[in-house]
C-alpha cells in the first residue's frame, strides 16, 4: 500500500492507501506544537503498546507506524514459500514541555538508554478458554493450573521462560543481531534453553525489538498436543514485558514513561485490519478511565467512520460469507471508492443509504443475535449458544460513531487537496506522531472475539490494567506490577471472581486484571500457539450459511489463491473462464489436517501438523486486478508465497 492522502485540519488527521481506502488518527485532545525553545521536562516511549511478530526468516520489516497502512516489504512478507519474515517493533522517545506539548524526538545524542524485560509464563498460568468478564450472559469457564503436577515452589524455575532485564544504548548497536549481550533468552523445564528474541538500535538510537523464530516444543517425550490452547509440558517462544528508558535532560538522567512490547504470532493478512481492532477494544478502557472521551457530534467521516466501513468491505478477501453477502444484506461493496463517496454525503438525500448500512451491523448490548449481520464473526460467549455474547459486535464507541454518521451528524472530510504529503511517520506534524505510533500498533491487532484471542486477550479492555490519569495523562500505558515472582497464584482455579480480586492470602501479588509483570499479557494465549491458530478458522452451524469465523484479518479463512489469480490475469483466456477463477475461493488452511489419498485426519492431527507447517502458509496481499474484466476491483487481495504442506518434502519440519 502507498502511504498517501495526508489530511490535517483543526480537528482531524487522516491517511490513505491505496486509491480511496483511507484510515485516520484521532488525537486524544487538541494537539498544538510546542513553541520554539520550549524546555523538555519529561519524556515518553511510543508506541505505548507495541507488537513484534515471530518468523523463521532472517529478513525483517518494521511494524506499522502510520495507522491503517502497511507497505509490502521488498520481496514480500516471506522469504520464499517456507520462511516468514519477522515483524520488528520500533520504539521512539518524545520529549514534552510542562504544558504537555511535544517538543522533539529524543535519541542517542540525548543519552538515550533502553532496558527491556520480557518473559513467557504460559506454562505457569491457568487453563483458559473464554473471556471471564461476560457475567451471567457468558460465564467465564474456570480453569485449573497448567502443569498442575509441578508444585508451587518450583513453578517459576521450571515453567517461566524469563529473559530478565536486557540493556542497550547508542546508535546502530548490535546491527547484525549477533551479539549475545542483547539476546533475550531463558530456560524451560529448567534445562531447555529458549530464545525469546533480541534487541538492536537503529542509526538514531531508537529501539528495535526482534521477536523469536516461532518455535514450539515439548519437554516431555511422546507428548503430542491434544488441545487447542492448553497442553502440559509444552512451551513456545512468544513473550511480553515492559520497555523502559532514560534520557539526559538538563544534565540529569530522567526516566521515560515506560511502554510495553508483545511478541506474538504472524499476521497472515498484513494489509487488512480487523473490523474491531485492539485499539477499539482498549479505547473502551481509556474512556472508562477518563484518558479519552466518547466521540461527540459532529464526528469526522474520514477519521472516525471510514475505518469501520472499509474494514468491513475488506473482509470479502478473507471470508467467503463476506464475499457473498450482498444478496442477503443488500449492501454495496463497502471497500468500493465509488460507494464510499456516496456514503460520505451528509445530506438528508443520502440518509436512507447511511441508515441501511447502520442497520446491517449487529447492535451492541446482546439483544441483536442475527446470524447474517455484520461482523460475520463469533463472540466471546460462543460456548453458550443462547448467549447474547455469542456473536461479535462493534464496540459501544464504534456503534456510537456509526449512529451519529447515519443521522448526518458528521463532517464530510473525505477528500482534501492537502492530502498527499506523507511518505513516512516523520513527514507528519510532530505533535501527532506519538498518537499515530500507538494507534498503528493496536489497529493491526484483533479486538475480539476473546476466546481466547489471537495476540492478547480480554483484560486489555479493562481500566484496571492501565495507569490512572493521576499517574499519567498518556493513554494506553500498562501499569507495571511490583510483585516478586513472575508466577501469579490465585488458588486451585482461575475463575470470574479471583481474576479481578486475586488470591485472598497473597494480596501482594495483586489481581490478574491489574498491574502486569513480564509475561502476563501473553500467558492467556494458547500453548503452543500454532494449535489455536489452526483450530480457530470457522464454525459450521446448523443453519449452514453464512459460516461464522474468528479472526480472518490475522488468520484468513477463504482466499483467492495465487494460481487462480494468474489464470484470471491471462489475456488469452475467455472472459468467462477468467471470471470463474476470480469468483472461486479456497480454504486458507487447506491441507493442514492432512494430504494424500484416503485422508482421515482428525482435529488434533491438524493441531499437531500446524506446529511444523505454519511457515508454509500463504499471506494475503494487494495485487493489481485486470483492467479488461468488468466488475473486478482495481486492487485485489491474493494469497501468495504459499509453500508445500507435504511434510516429507520439507527439509527441516521442526
Amino acid at each position: 500500500m502507498k502511504r498517501r492522502d495526508f489530511l490535517i485540519n483543526a480537528s482531524a488527521l487522516g491517511f490513505a492507501a491505496p486509491a480511496l481506502f483511507k484510515a485516520a488518527v484521532l488525537p486524544v485532545q487538541a494537539q498544538e506544537p510546542a513553541p520554539a525553545g520550549a524546555r523538555i521536562v519529561r519524556a515518553a516511549i511510543f508506541p505505548a503498546i507495541g507488537f513484534s511478530r515471530v518468523g523463521n526468516g532472517d529478513e525483517w520489516f518494521i511494524a506499522p507506524e502510520v495507522p491503517g497502512l502497511m507497505t509490502e516489504p521488498p520481496g514480500g512478507f516471506k522469504q520464499g514459500p517456507s520462511r516468514l519474515k519477522k515483524q520488528v517493533q520500533r520504539f521512539r522517545v518524545y520529549g514534552y514541555d510542562d504544558q504537555g506539548r511535544v517538543v522533539r524526538e529524543l535519541g542517542a545524542s540525548d543519552g538515550l538508554r533502553w532496558t527491556v524485560h520480557v518473559a513467557n509464563s504460559k506454562a505457569a498460568w491457568y487453563g483458559y478458554s473464554n473471556a471471564m468478564d461476560g457475567g451471567d450472559s457468558a460465564p467465564g469457564i474456570p480453569g485449573a493450573p497448567r502443569n498442575a503436577q509441578i508444585e508451587h515452589a518450583r513453578r517459576e524455575e521450571m515453567l517461566v521462560i524469563d529473559a530478565g532485564p536486557v540493556r542497550i544504548d547508542g546508535a546502530s548497536t548490535n546491527a547484525d543481531g549477533r551479539d549475545t549481550t542483547y539476546r533475550m533468552a531463558g530456560r524451560f523445564w529448567k534445562n531447555m534453553p529458549v530464545t525469546l528474541g533480541h534487541l538492536r538500535t537503529d542509526d538514531a538510537g531508537r529501539l528495535l525489538v526482534f521477536p523469536a523464530d516461532g518455535v514450539s516444543n515439548s519437554a516431555l517425550p511422546q507428548n503430542p498436543v491434544r488441545d487447542f490452547t492448553n497442553n502440559d509440558g509444552w512451551h513456545d517462544d512468544w513473550c511480553d514485558g515492559w520497555v523502559k528508558g532514560t534520557v539526559r535532560i538538563g544534565g540529569a538522567d530522567v526516566d521515560c514513561e515506560p511502554a510495553w512490547v508483545v511478541c506474538c504470532g504472524p499476521k497472515f493478512a498484513p494489509q487488512i485490519e480487523p473490523i474491531v481492532s485492539l485499539y477499539d477494544a482498549a479505547r473502551e478502557a481509556m474512556i472508562a478511565s477518563g484518558h479519552m472521551k466518547m466521540p461527540a457530534a459532529p464526528v469526522s467521516f474520514r477519521r472516525d467512520v471510514l475505518p469501520i466501513l472499509r474494514r468491513s468491505g475488506m473482509m470479502q478477501w478473507i471470508v467467503q460469507a463476506s464475499y457473498l453477502s450482498k444478496a442477503w444484506k443488500d449492501l454495496d461493496d463497502l471497500s468500493d471508492p465509488v460507494v464510499i463517496k456516496t456514503l460520505a454525503d451528509p445530506t438528508e438525500k443520502a440518509r436512507p443509504a447511511r441508515e441501511k448500512v447502520l442497520a446491517a451491523f449487529r447492535k451492541p448490548g446482546g439483544e441483536d443475535r442475527r446470524a447474517d449481520a455484520l461482523p460475520p464473526m463469533l463472540g466471546d460467549g460462543v460456548n453458550f449458544p443462547a448467549s447474547p455474547n455469542s456473536w461479535l459486535t462493534l464496540t459501544s464507541t464504534q456503534y456510537q460513531i456509526l449512529s451519529l454518521w447515519a443521522k448526518g451528524a458528521f463532517t464530510n472530510d473525505f477528500n482534501d487537496s492537502a492530502a498527499d504529503a506523507v511518505a513516512q511517520l516523520d513527514d507528519m506534524p510532530l505533535s501527532l506522531r506519538p498518537e499515530a505510533l500507538t494507534r498503528a500498533a493496536l489497529d493491526a491487532c484483533s479486538g475480539g472475539a476473546f476466546h481466547p484471542g489471537v495476540e492478547i486477550t480480554w483484560p486489555i479492555r479493562h481500566a484496571e490494567l492501565y495507569r490512572s490519569t493521576k499517574e499519567t495523562p498518556l493513554p494506553f500505558r500498562i501499569a507495571i506490577s511490583k510483585r516478586k515472582s513472575l508466577v501469579q497464584d490465585v488458588g486451585l482455579q482461575l475463575n470470574p471472581q479471583n481474576v479481578f480480586s486475586g488470591h485472598p492470602g497473597r494480596s501482594d501479588d495483586g489481581a490478574p486484571v491489574g498491574p502486569q509483570a513480564p509475561g502476563d499479557l501473553t500467558r492467556w494465549m494458547g500453548v503452543p500457539w500454532q494449535g489455536d491458530a489452526f483450530s480457530c478458522q470457522s464454525v459450521l452451524t446448523g443453519e449452514g450459511f453464512p459460516t461464522p469465523v474468528w479472526w480472518p484479518a490475522l488468520l484468513p479463512v477463504d482466499v483467492l489463491p495465487e494460481g487462480f489469480y494468474k489464470q484470471m490475469m491471462r489475456a488469452d483466456l475467455s472472459a468467462e473462464e477468467r471470471l470463474r477463477f476470480y469468483h472461486s475461493r479456497v480454504a486458507w488452511s487447506r491441507g493442514a489436517a492432512g494430504i494424500g489419498l484416503h485422508v482421515e485426519a482428525s482435529y488434533t492431527d491438524g493441531l499437531r501438523r500446524m506446529i511444523a507447517l505454519w511457515t508454509q502458509m500463504g499471506v494475503v496481499v494487494r495485487r493489481t486486478g485486470p483492467k479488461d474484466l468488468p466488475g473486478i476491483p482495481q486492487d485485489v487481495f491474493v494469497e501468495v508465497q504459499r509453500g508445500t504442506l507435504d511434510l516429507s518434502a520439507i527439509k527441516d519440519p521442526t
